[in-house]
Protein backbone atom coordinates (compact mmCIF):
# COMPACT_ATOMS: atom_id res chain seq x y z
CA UNK A 1 0.00 0.00 0.00
CA UNK A 2 0.98 3.65 -0.32
CA UNK A 3 2.07 5.88 2.56
CA UNK A 4 1.86 9.67 2.78
CA UNK A 5 4.08 11.51 5.29
CA UNK A 6 3.14 15.17 5.73
CA UNK A 7 5.35 17.86 7.30
CA UNK A 8 4.32 21.48 8.02
CA UNK A 9 7.28 23.34 6.47
CA UNK A 10 9.36 22.92 3.30
CA UNK A 11 12.46 23.24 5.51
CA UNK A 12 11.60 19.88 7.13
CA UNK A 13 11.11 17.97 3.87
CA UNK A 14 14.81 17.26 3.06
CA UNK A 15 15.49 16.00 6.61
CA UNK A 16 12.40 13.76 6.57
CA UNK A 17 13.29 12.50 3.07
CA UNK A 18 16.75 11.50 4.26
CA UNK A 19 15.35 9.60 7.26
CA UNK A 20 12.68 7.80 5.22
CA UNK A 21 15.17 6.78 2.51
CA UNK A 22 17.70 5.55 5.10
CA UNK A 23 15.04 3.50 6.90
CA UNK A 24 13.15 1.99 3.95
CA UNK A 25 15.82 2.03 1.20
CA UNK A 26 13.39 2.70 -1.66
CA UNK A 27 12.31 5.44 -4.04
CA UNK A 28 10.38 8.26 -2.39
CA UNK A 29 8.30 10.97 -4.09
CA UNK A 30 8.55 14.53 -2.78
CA UNK A 31 5.90 17.23 -3.24
CA UNK A 32 5.84 20.84 -2.02
CA UNK A 33 5.35 24.41 -3.27
CA UNK A 34 9.11 24.90 -3.84
CA UNK A 35 9.05 22.62 -6.91
CA UNK A 36 8.49 24.06 -10.38
CA UNK A 37 5.57 22.88 -12.56
CA UNK A 38 7.65 20.25 -14.39
CA UNK A 39 9.02 18.80 -11.13
CA UNK A 40 5.50 18.68 -9.64
CA UNK A 41 4.21 16.88 -12.74
CA UNK A 42 7.02 14.30 -12.55
CA UNK A 43 6.26 13.54 -8.89
CA UNK A 44 2.53 13.38 -9.66
CA UNK A 45 3.20 10.81 -12.42
CA UNK A 46 5.34 8.67 -10.09
CA UNK A 47 2.41 8.39 -7.67
CA UNK A 48 -0.35 7.90 -10.25
CA UNK A 49 1.62 5.11 -11.97
CA UNK A 50 2.33 3.39 -8.61
CA UNK A 51 6.11 3.72 -9.22
CA UNK A 52 6.63 4.81 -5.60
CA UNK A 53 4.91 3.73 -2.38
CA UNK A 54 6.07 6.56 -0.12
CA UNK A 55 5.34 10.28 -0.56
CA UNK A 56 6.83 13.00 1.67
CA UNK A 57 5.43 16.50 1.32
CA UNK A 58 3.81 19.61 2.71
CA UNK A 59 0.03 20.24 2.85
CA UNK A 60 -0.55 20.21 -0.94
CA UNK A 61 0.76 16.60 -1.10
CA UNK A 62 -2.53 15.48 0.48
CA UNK A 63 -4.11 15.84 -3.00
CA UNK A 64 -1.69 13.42 -4.74
CA UNK A 65 -3.41 10.76 -6.94
CA UNK A 66 -3.21 7.77 -4.58
CA UNK A 67 -4.94 4.59 -5.68
CA UNK A 68 -3.97 2.27 -2.81
CA UNK A 69 -3.42 4.49 0.25
CA UNK A 70 -2.86 2.63 3.54
CA UNK A 71 -1.43 5.21 5.93
CA UNK A 72 -1.22 9.00 6.37
CA UNK A 73 1.19 10.47 8.93
CA UNK A 74 0.84 14.16 9.90
CA UNK A 75 4.02 15.24 11.66
CA UNK A 76 3.54 18.24 14.02
CA UNK A 77 -0.23 18.01 13.42
CA UNK A 78 -0.92 21.09 15.55
CA UNK A 79 0.95 23.36 13.16
CA UNK A 80 -0.90 26.31 11.60
CA UNK A 81 1.01 25.77 8.33
CA UNK A 82 -1.39 22.91 7.55
CA UNK A 83 -4.10 25.52 7.04
CA UNK A 84 -4.23 27.08 3.57
CA UNK A 85 -4.70 30.84 4.02
CA UNK A 86 -5.72 31.76 0.45
CA UNK A 87 -8.13 30.23 -2.04
CA UNK A 88 -8.84 27.32 -2.24
CA UNK A 89 -9.00 27.37 1.57
CA UNK A 90 -8.71 24.01 3.32
CA UNK A 91 -7.19 22.39 6.38
CA UNK A 92 -4.79 19.61 5.42
CA UNK A 93 -5.66 17.63 8.56
CA UNK A 94 -9.37 17.54 7.65
CA UNK A 95 -8.59 16.53 4.04
CA UNK A 96 -6.25 13.79 5.33
CA UNK A 97 -8.98 12.39 7.60
CA UNK A 98 -11.49 12.45 4.73
CA UNK A 99 -9.07 10.73 2.30
CA UNK A 100 -8.21 8.09 4.90
CA UNK A 101 -11.91 7.33 5.38
CA UNK A 102 -12.35 7.06 1.60
CA UNK A 103 -9.34 4.73 1.17
CA UNK A 104 -10.01 2.88 4.48
CA UNK A 105 -6.52 3.91 5.62
CA UNK A 106 -5.05 4.74 9.03
CA UNK A 107 -4.10 8.28 10.12
CA UNK A 108 -1.37 9.06 12.67
CA UNK A 109 -1.45 12.61 14.03
CA UNK A 110 1.96 13.17 15.63
CA UNK A 111 2.76 16.02 18.01
CA UNK A 112 4.50 16.80 21.30
CA UNK A 113 1.98 19.65 21.74
CA UNK A 114 -1.26 18.47 20.09
CA UNK A 115 -3.85 20.95 18.89
CA UNK A 116 -6.69 21.38 21.39
CA UNK A 117 -9.16 20.02 18.82
CA UNK A 118 -7.24 16.77 18.30
CA UNK A 119 -6.42 16.33 21.98
CA UNK A 120 -10.06 16.78 23.04
CA UNK A 121 -11.13 14.18 20.44
CA UNK A 122 -8.50 11.80 21.83
CA UNK A 123 -9.72 12.35 25.40
CA UNK A 124 -13.32 11.70 24.24
CA UNK A 125 -12.06 8.49 22.55
CA UNK A 126 -13.04 9.70 19.06
CA UNK A 127 -9.32 9.18 18.28
CA UNK A 128 -7.03 6.63 19.93
CA UNK A 129 -4.51 8.35 22.21
CA UNK A 130 -0.99 6.87 22.06
CA UNK A 131 1.44 8.55 24.47
CA UNK A 132 5.23 8.69 24.80
CA UNK A 133 5.62 9.64 28.48
CA UNK A 134 9.44 9.77 28.27
CA UNK A 135 11.89 11.37 25.87
CA UNK A 136 13.71 8.83 23.72
CA UNK A 137 17.03 10.57 24.40
CA UNK A 138 16.52 10.96 28.18
CA UNK A 139 15.75 14.02 30.27
CA UNK A 140 14.06 17.19 29.10
CA UNK A 141 16.29 20.18 28.42
CA UNK A 142 16.99 22.50 31.33
CA UNK A 143 14.90 25.66 30.90
CA UNK A 144 15.49 29.14 32.36
CA UNK A 145 12.77 31.80 32.25
CA UNK A 146 14.28 35.29 32.39
CA UNK A 147 12.30 38.33 33.61
CA UNK A 148 13.25 40.98 31.04
CA UNK A 149 11.82 43.79 33.21
CA UNK A 150 14.73 43.24 35.62
CA UNK A 151 17.18 42.95 32.70
CA UNK A 152 16.02 46.27 31.16
CA UNK A 153 16.87 48.02 34.43
CA UNK A 154 20.42 46.67 33.98
CA UNK A 155 20.49 48.00 30.38
CA UNK A 156 19.94 44.65 28.63
CA UNK A 157 17.00 45.30 26.30
CA UNK A 158 17.19 42.39 23.82
CA UNK A 159 19.45 39.64 25.18
CA UNK A 160 19.51 38.86 28.89
CA UNK A 161 22.87 38.67 30.64
CA UNK A 162 22.38 34.93 31.20
CA UNK A 163 21.69 34.28 27.49
CA UNK A 164 24.66 36.41 26.43
CA UNK A 165 26.99 34.50 28.77
CA UNK A 166 25.56 31.16 27.60
CA UNK A 167 26.12 32.07 23.90
CA UNK A 168 29.69 33.19 24.66
CA UNK A 169 30.31 29.92 26.51
CA UNK A 170 28.99 27.81 23.57
CA UNK A 171 31.09 29.73 21.03
CA UNK A 172 34.24 29.02 23.08
CA UNK A 173 33.37 25.30 23.12
CA UNK A 174 32.73 25.30 19.32
CA UNK A 175 29.09 24.32 19.94
CA UNK A 176 26.06 25.71 18.08
CA UNK A 177 23.21 27.99 19.11
CA UNK A 178 19.66 28.49 17.79
CA UNK A 179 17.81 31.73 18.56
CA UNK A 180 14.07 31.92 17.89
CA UNK A 181 12.18 35.17 17.42
CA UNK A 182 8.78 34.75 15.82
CA UNK A 183 8.75 38.09 14.00
CA UNK A 184 10.59 38.84 10.77
CA UNK A 185 11.80 42.19 9.47
CA UNK A 186 13.89 44.82 11.24
CA UNK A 187 11.23 46.51 13.34
CA UNK A 188 7.53 45.63 13.69
CA UNK A 189 6.39 49.23 14.20
CA UNK A 190 7.27 52.65 12.71
CA UNK A 191 5.94 55.34 15.05
CA UNK A 192 5.59 59.13 14.56
CA UNK A 193 7.95 60.93 16.96
CA UNK A 194 5.60 63.92 17.33
CA UNK A 195 2.17 62.34 17.94
CA UNK A 196 2.88 58.62 18.42
CA UNK A 197 0.75 57.50 15.45
CA UNK A 198 1.76 54.10 13.96
CA UNK A 199 1.96 53.57 10.16
CA UNK A 200 -0.63 50.92 9.28
CA UNK A 201 -1.44 48.97 6.13
CA UNK A 202 -4.07 50.83 4.07
CA UNK A 203 -5.86 47.52 3.40
CA UNK A 204 -5.51 45.48 6.60
CA UNK A 205 -5.20 48.16 9.32
CA UNK A 206 -2.28 46.31 10.94
CA UNK A 207 1.11 47.98 11.63
CA UNK A 208 3.52 47.96 8.67
CA UNK A 209 6.82 46.22 9.41
CA UNK A 210 10.09 48.01 8.58
CA UNK A 211 12.59 45.97 6.52
CA UNK A 212 15.95 47.75 6.73
CA UNK A 213 17.86 45.75 4.07
CA UNK A 214 15.23 46.54 1.41
CA UNK A 215 14.43 50.00 2.87
CA UNK A 216 10.70 49.23 2.65
CA UNK A 217 7.61 48.95 4.82
CA UNK A 218 5.78 45.64 4.38
CA UNK A 219 2.41 44.32 5.48
CA UNK A 220 2.86 40.72 6.67
CA UNK A 221 -0.85 40.00 6.13
CA UNK A 222 -1.49 41.03 2.50
CA UNK A 223 2.06 41.74 1.24
CA UNK A 224 1.54 45.46 0.46
CA UNK A 225 4.80 47.44 0.36
CA UNK A 226 5.31 51.18 0.93
CA UNK A 227 8.40 53.43 0.76
CA UNK A 228 9.90 54.33 4.14
CA UNK A 229 9.66 58.10 3.49
CA UNK A 230 6.15 58.56 4.84
CA UNK A 231 4.20 61.57 6.12
CA UNK A 232 2.19 61.09 9.32
CA UNK A 233 -1.51 61.18 8.39
CA UNK A 234 -2.43 62.56 11.81
CA UNK A 235 0.02 65.47 12.28
CA UNK A 236 1.97 65.77 8.98
CA UNK A 237 5.35 65.01 10.59
CA UNK A 238 8.19 63.38 8.64
CA UNK A 239 9.98 62.13 11.76
CA UNK A 240 9.51 58.45 12.57
CA UNK A 241 11.23 56.08 14.94
CA UNK A 242 11.26 52.29 14.75
CA UNK A 243 10.30 50.28 17.80
CA UNK A 244 10.11 46.58 18.56
CA UNK A 245 12.29 43.78 17.31
CA UNK A 246 12.37 41.51 14.24
CA UNK A 247 14.83 38.82 13.10
CA UNK A 248 16.72 41.27 10.85
CA UNK A 249 17.44 43.60 13.80
CA UNK A 250 18.25 40.65 16.07
CA UNK A 251 20.80 39.42 13.51
CA UNK A 252 22.53 42.80 13.52
CA UNK A 253 22.58 42.87 17.37
CA UNK A 254 24.06 39.33 17.53
CA UNK A 255 26.73 40.19 14.94
CA UNK A 256 27.70 43.31 16.92
CA UNK A 257 27.88 41.48 20.26
CA UNK A 258 29.63 38.37 18.89
CA UNK A 259 31.78 39.57 15.95
CA UNK A 260 33.69 36.28 15.88
CA UNK A 261 30.51 34.20 15.36
CA UNK A 262 29.28 32.99 11.97
CA UNK A 263 25.57 33.82 11.84
CA UNK A 264 22.76 32.55 9.57
CA UNK A 265 19.16 33.81 9.44
CA UNK A 266 16.18 31.74 8.27
CA UNK A 267 12.82 33.45 7.79
CA UNK A 268 10.37 34.18 4.96
CA UNK A 269 12.67 36.98 3.69
CA UNK A 270 15.91 34.94 3.44
CA UNK A 271 14.20 31.84 2.00
CA UNK A 272 12.42 33.46 -0.96
CA UNK A 273 14.92 32.11 -3.52
CA UNK A 274 14.34 28.48 -4.55
CA UNK A 275 16.04 25.94 -2.22
CA UNK A 276 17.40 28.78 -0.02
CA UNK A 277 15.96 27.26 3.17
CA UNK A 278 17.60 23.93 2.28
CA UNK A 279 20.99 25.61 1.70
CA UNK A 280 20.80 27.56 4.98
CA UNK A 281 19.89 24.48 7.05
CA UNK A 282 22.48 22.31 5.28
CA UNK A 283 25.19 24.90 5.97
CA UNK A 284 24.20 24.98 9.66
CA UNK A 285 24.09 21.17 9.84
CA UNK A 286 27.62 20.98 8.34
CA UNK A 287 28.89 23.39 11.03
CA UNK A 288 29.47 26.29 8.64
CA UNK A 289 27.72 28.63 11.11
CA UNK A 290 27.72 28.98 14.89
CA UNK A 291 24.37 30.72 15.39
CA UNK A 292 21.07 30.22 13.55
CA UNK A 293 18.47 32.96 13.99
CA UNK A 294 14.95 32.41 12.72
CA UNK A 295 11.18 32.58 13.01
CA UNK A 296 8.87 29.59 13.65
CA UNK A 297 10.45 27.96 10.56
CA UNK A 298 13.32 26.77 12.80
CA UNK A 299 11.08 25.59 15.66
CA UNK A 300 9.85 22.43 13.96
CA UNK A 301 11.53 19.11 14.50
CA UNK A 302 15.05 20.07 13.41
CA UNK A 303 17.65 17.87 15.08
CA UNK A 304 21.29 18.97 15.25
CA UNK A 305 23.46 17.15 17.84
CA UNK A 306 25.93 20.07 18.11
CA UNK A 307 23.18 22.53 19.17
CA UNK A 308 23.47 22.81 22.94
CA UNK A 309 21.66 26.09 23.51
CA UNK A 310 18.35 27.54 22.32
CA UNK A 311 17.31 31.11 23.12
CA UNK A 312 13.68 32.21 22.70
CA UNK A 313 13.33 35.99 22.47
CA UNK A 314 10.08 37.69 23.58
CA UNK A 315 8.55 34.28 24.34
CA UNK A 316 5.46 35.76 26.02
CA UNK A 317 4.56 37.82 22.92
CA UNK A 318 3.21 34.55 21.49
CA UNK A 319 0.62 34.51 24.30
CA UNK A 320 -0.84 37.85 23.17
CA UNK A 321 -2.59 36.46 20.11
CA UNK A 322 -6.38 36.87 20.15
CA UNK A 323 -6.91 33.13 19.84
CA UNK A 324 -7.76 30.42 22.36
CA UNK A 325 -4.80 28.39 21.01
CA UNK A 326 -2.35 30.99 22.37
Amino acid sequence: QQVLILVPEISLTPQMMERVRNRFAQAVAIYHSGLNEQEKYEQYRLVSSNSVNIVVGTRSAVFMPFTNLGLIVLDEEHDQSYKQANSPRYHCRDVALWRAKWHKAKVVLGSATPSLESYSRAVKKVYTLVQLPQRISGDLALTHIIDMNKEIRKGNTILSQKLEEAIHNRLQKKEQVIILLNRRGYSPVLRCEDCGEVIKCPHCDVPMCYHKSEHLLKCHVCGTTLPVDQVCEKCGSHKFTDSGLGTEKLESVIKTKFPQARVLRLDADTSQVKNAHQRILKAFEKGEADILIGTQMIAKGLDYPNVTLVGIINADALLNRVDYRA
